[in-house]
């Protein structure tokens, strides 16, 4: 039986020739091609386990959403599309607009909230409320998605007892002018959100305290 010399598909690195049957070479070279696909077809069973960790995380995420949009009404799902209009206007895509109003009401990541804003549904009036508010800093359209996509959760906030009670702080504690402050506030809107302050004595609390400022 004649033999040829072929490099071995098993060290591609060294690419040593070796000697092979050359009736086998048909055979060899077919039987690398179809393992080189083969990874793209291995059963859910040959995944590493990082991989499949990895993939019950996607579908539960992905699961956790479809839920929670069940647990929305005619007239909160109203609402809530109303204010995607909203945010939609300052120049959000569709699911930043989702993204931004489930943080800043509780439906994701607790964070900011712990557990002191679970699932809310947003109303017009308060996003409105916000927006008004932050115009009243001179802040441009621009300027107000930029502090919504920074820190979502400003949406969600009282406006009289939190974000102008924190304007009034800002000017007491830390003597800033009205002109000041807006610039203050572009450049750390979460501030806008603290609530706390451990004064130095943690309280665990560190995404609302003054201590971050």
């Amino acid at each position: 039986m004649p033999t040829a010399w072929m490099p071995s598909v098993q060290s591609s690195a060294t690419c040593r020739p070796q000697l092979h049957d050359s009736a086998s070479c048909s055979t060899l070279h077919s039987s690398s091609m179809v393992q080189w696909r083969m990874p793209s077809l291995r059963p859910l069973h040959c995944l590493s386990p990082q991989l499949k960790q990895g993939l019950d995380r996607r579908c539960r995420a992905t699961a956790t959403e479809e839920a929670s949009d069940t647990e929305l009404g005619a007239a909160d799902l109203e609402q809530w599309q109303l204010c995607q209009a909203k945010l939609a206007q300052l120049g959000f895509e569709e699911e930043e607009c989702d993204t931004v109003l489930k943080k800043a009401f509780g439906w994701a990541g607790q964070a900011y909230w712990r557990k002191s804003k679970v699932k809310e549904v947003p109303t017009e009036q308060q996003v409105d409320a916000v927006k008004a508010f932050l115009q009243g800093l001179k802040f441009s359209e621009a300027d107000i998605k930029k502090a919504v996509k920074t820190f979502p959760e400003v949406l969600g906030l009282p406006v009289e007892q939190q974000l102008q009670g924190n304007v009034e702080k800002l000017k007491k504690d830390w003597k800033m002018t009205d002109k000041v402050i807006p610039n203050v506030v572009k450049r750390q809107p979460a501030v806008l959100g603290y609530n706390v302050d451990c004064e130095g004595n943690c309280q665990g609390d560190c995404n609302r305290c003054w201590v971050r400022f």
